[in-house]
């Protein structure tokens, strides 16, 4: 299927993952990151990246669907690197006992000083995603921003792997023709069944 426009793929998977109940909370999702059934599953699925095993500091997203995420880095003994709202700053954390708090948006200033380490993996929801890797998130930009923004301060390498979870019915064929020059690909797709890495796709 051609589509006009991202966000013409948007308003198709929004409008799936309510239709079909897949969306979980907070929903309605539409005009977010979508939260999905079988989230917490694919979470546990990223100690199974090689990038993760390895990694020292796990840069995660701020998005609900990311909370298991952002709990495990931290429950493996790893930094976890986010951006304040509205991205206002980074930080890192290393709390090991209040986890959950420290995982929650509320909890990030709290807990966070600011970002100085090297991040070895990168963690972002996303609306959709195609099979070569391109990816879609609310509209915002605040995804590839945070990429960007993290590069100039030389936090980031460009060979660092990017990970997105997303449920089955978010992944579509190709939109590359979509795609602009500014857009991070993902090397990573996980879902609650899978973990699919874009170049053996």
């Amino acid at each position: 299927m051609i589509y006009k426009s991202k966000q013409e793929i948007r308003r198709k998977i929004w409008q799936t993952l309510e239709d079909e109940n897949i969306a979980d909370f907070p929903r309605p999702c539409f005009d977010r990151i979508p939260n999905f059934v079988g989230s917490k599953e694919a979470s546990e699925k990223i100690k199974e990246i090689p990038e993760f095993k390895k990694a020292k500091c796990v840069f995660c997203a701020p998005d609900f669907v990311l909370k298991r995420i952002r709990e495990i880095v931290l429950e493996e003994g790893k930094i976890l690197a986010v951006a304040l709202p509205h991205m206002t700053g980074f930080v890192e954390i290393t709390e090991k006992k209040k986890i959950k708090e420290a995982t929650s948006i509320g909890g990030f200033k709290k807990y966070g000083k600011p970002l100085q380490t090297k991040i070895d993996l990168f963690v972002q929801g996303s609306v959709a995603v195609d099979e070569f890797g391109n990816r879609l998130g609310k509209g915002t930009g605040y995804g590839d921003k945070e990429w960007y923004c993290l590069y100039e301060k030389g936090l980031i390498s460009p060979n660092v792997k990017i990970v997105t979870i997303v449920h089955d019915k978010q992944i579509l064929d190709d939109f590359s023709y979509l795609a602009e020059p500014t857009d991070r690909k993902v090397n990573y797709i996980i879902t609650p069944k899978y973990v699919y890495s874009v170049a053996n796709l």
